[in-house]
């Protein structure tokens, strides 16, 4: 488990994401995603839990697109 850098400055920045795989901010934001992992026997990693970035993930897929937007712009603002 890691965390992820804080949203200052996102606004300036080309690519996203830890290691810098997207320059889609939506992209970006569906990339924090993540169910629940089982357990594995074989490489003895215990199960984890759902994102904590999951429910808000959720919410942002309801908005509306004029929501969705404004949410964006507000991101690159930063």
């Amino acid at each position: 488990m890691f965390l992820t850098t804080p949203l200052w400055g996102v606004g300036q920045r080309i690519f996203f994401l830890h290691d810098g795989r997207t320059k889609d901010l939506i992209e970006a934001i569906e990339a924090h995603f993540s169910p629940a992992a089982p357990a594995n026997s074989v490489t003895r990693m215990p199960g984890l839990g759902p994102s904590d970035a999951n429910k808000s993930i959720e919410a942002f897929r309801r908005l509306s697109s004029t929501d969705k937007q404004a949410i964006l712009d507000f991101l690159r603002s930063l």
